[in-house]
């Protein structure tokens, strides 16, 4: 039998722990969010977001758009 060396909270839902490291580094880091929110698009920002060392897919950030800082940004249009 195998066995999961992850937290639970990233073995149930790994997208939520990646989008919770993206939260953590957008407060710590003012630069890396501005470049985030001049992204073009959700894939361009899961680019940068994985040149920082945050694995998130387009989709998960599409998904928690408008809620990934105070302010409702970034959001990237439809």
């Amino acid at each position: 039998m195998a066995t999961c060396d992850l937290p639970v909270h990233e073995a149930v839902n790994p997208s939520t722990a990646a989008l919770h490291q993206l939260r953590e580094l957008l407060q710590r880091d003012p630069a890396f969010a501005q470049d985030l929110r001049t992204t073009p698009s959700t894939e361009a920002a899961a680019r940068l977001a994985f040149e920082h060392g945050v694995q998130v897919t387009p989709e998960a950030l599409w998904r928690n758009r408008g809620t990934l800082v105070s302010g409702g940004l970034p959001t990237w249009r439809g």
